[in-house]
């Protein structure tokens, strides 16, 4: 399994509320720097973030945002920013 993989494994367990919100930005965080994306990679993934740390102090019902939308956001970043990884390390 790539390191893509097992992270879009454990963004899908987030999103079945297998994974709380915590572990999950964490290691978003680290994979971040892991990679040494540049800023910009960086200021996208803390928009993403930010929603999701306070979309997690609230209910689902009261929160304006959708848990899906969010991992879907994630999903994208973690594209784009896996092929900005694998172009700078080929």
């Amino acid at each position: 399994m790539t390191q893509l993989d097992q992270y879009q494994v454990l963004l899908q367990a987030w999103l079945k509320g297998d994974c709380d919100s915590a572990h999950l930005i964490a290691n978003f965080r680290s994979l971040c720097i892991e990679w040494q994306l540049p800023q910009k990679y960086h200021d996208a993934l803390e928009q993403v973030l930010s929603r999701i740390e306070s979309s997690s102090l609230f209910t689902e019902e009261s929160c304006s945002f959708s848990k899906k939308d969010l991992a879907q956001a994630l999903s994208v970043w973690l594209e784009k920013a896996h092929q900005y990884f694998n172009k700078d390390n080929k």
